[in-house]
């Protein structure tokens, strides 16, 4: 079997405990793979702007999925190659439920994050998760807007995911029960939870994976992917070599050909070494 395709999720897989950075060996190992012509595709629910910036930084990497499948990009010619959003109207309604609340969401859209002015403006008293700090208070590279719902609306823009962190208590049952009532979003945190994760109902990573393999020339036979949750589960029984990482869930391991080496034992550069190179 020949790997033309390496698929990386990013978060419990790639990167650091810390969430931000890439250990050396699997820097290094990376760019390997690259150096041998194999296509590097960091595949996660991360959008583009939030991506690690050690990934950022590398010409080598060309394609990747954001939003969990949400959309596809070719970063050569800032190019969109797939998209499967929540409607503009839907993305409004969605952020009405939450807006005026003080709650802490990152509304990811257009490639980058969105955020409620008036929670922007009291970021040290929000649960801005410790990985996000670099992005959105060190680096503050959001885009605050005064009420999201009107502006996605007047402009167009439908939603790629919506993370929302911290939720009281008293309002985690109703928000949950408001947007589910919407039957537009598939949940990614299932369940009612302080920390809600949401894209389009009919959110499908597969199609996003085959818009930039019709690009490269490839098939599914032809991919390696990396990945740890149950977002990367369907494509781990889909590709040619489907790896799970030591940190995985057991079911997760079961569907996989191999088990990687924990993310934080540097997992990808051993099955890397081991299968690419």
């Amino acid at each position: 079997m020949r790997i033309k395709v390496l698929l990386l999720d990013m978060d419990g897989t790639t990167l650091e405990p810390n969430q931000v950075t890439i250990s050396q060996r699997n820097m290094e190992a990376i760019k390997k793979a690259a150096a041998k012509g194999i296509h590097v595709v960091p595949c996660t629910g991360r959008v583009l702007d939030m991506y690690p910036p050690q990934i950022q930084q590398m010409d080598e990497i060309r394609y990747c999925v954001t939003g969990h499948g949400a959309r596809a990009v070719d970063r050569a010619l800032g190019r969109t190659l797939y998209e499967n959003l929540i409607s503009p109207v839907d993305s409004a309604r969605i952020c009405h439920v939450f807006e005026g609340k003080g709650i802490y969401a990152e509304i990811a859209a257009q490639n980058t994050i969105y955020i409620e002015k008036a929670v922007d403006d009291r970021l040290d008293e929000m649960p801005v998760p410790p990985h996000h700090v670099w992005y959105m208070v060190e680096q503050h590279c959001q885009i605050p807007v005064k009420a999201p719902g009107d502006y996605l609306l007047a402009h167009g823009i439908g939603i790629e995911k919506i993370n929302i962190y911290g939720i009281p208590e008293p309002l985690q049952k109703p928000i949950y029960d408001e947007i589910n009532a919407l039957n537009c979003v598939k949940h990614t945190r299932e369940g009612v939870k302080p920390d809600l994760e949401f894209a389009c109902r009919t959110l499908d990573k597969e199609q996003a994976v085959k818009a930039i393999l019709k690009e490269i020339g490839a098939g599914l036979e032809e991919c390696m992917i990396l990945g740890d949750s149950s977002s990367d589960a369907d494509m781990i029984r889909k590709v040619g070599l489907g790896i799970a990482m030591g940190n995985a869930p057991d079911w997760i391991k079961e569907e996989a050909k191999d088990v990687a080496p924990r993310y934080d034992e540097d997992g990808v550069a051993a099955m890397i070494e081991k299968y690419l190179l």
